[in-house]
């Protein structure tokens, strides 16, 4: 089989439960939020094909570690704030990552009145050309 220089490949995690403090006002963002994150990572999976190691590829569960860690880390007012952040932190901390999609999705928020209530935000971002 010919060696395979760069295989674009995508890994996603869905549904994955963080908790977090979000809210417009200083006493809603006190109270502790559950939050489904889904990320989306653009990667160059060719290592970790060719070597059919754990080692070779993104770790997964250091993956959801950064995404709770950075939803828990401090209270917003915003959901498009923590999406940011999220995203901000994964493109920070994987430099095989090239790009990062993230949906936060806040279960039950205040104020829509309806059956089955969530709000979601998707924000996508690329790692810059040049080092910043």
């Amino acid at each position: 089989m010919p060696e395979v220089s760069e295989l674009p490949g995508r890994i996603v995690i869905r549904g994955l439960r963080c908790r977090g403090r979000q809210g417009p006002t200083p006493a809603d963002q006190q109270q502790a939020h559950d939050y489904l994150v889904d990320v989306a990572l653009s990667v160059d999976i060719a290592d970790a094909v060719a070597k059919d190691e754990l080692a070779a590829a993104l770790d997964i569960s250091e993956v959801a570690s950064c995404v709770r860690e950075e939803v828990a880390r401090r209270p917003r007012a915003l959901v498009e704030r923590i999406a940011a952040d999220v995203a901000r932190a994964l493109l920070a901390r994987f430099e095989p990552v090239a790009e990062v999609q993230v949906k936060v999705e806040k279960p039950d928020p205040a104020g829509l009145d309806a059956a089955a209530e969530a709000v979601e935000l998707t924000i996508a971002r690329r790692r810059s050309a040049r080092a910043t």
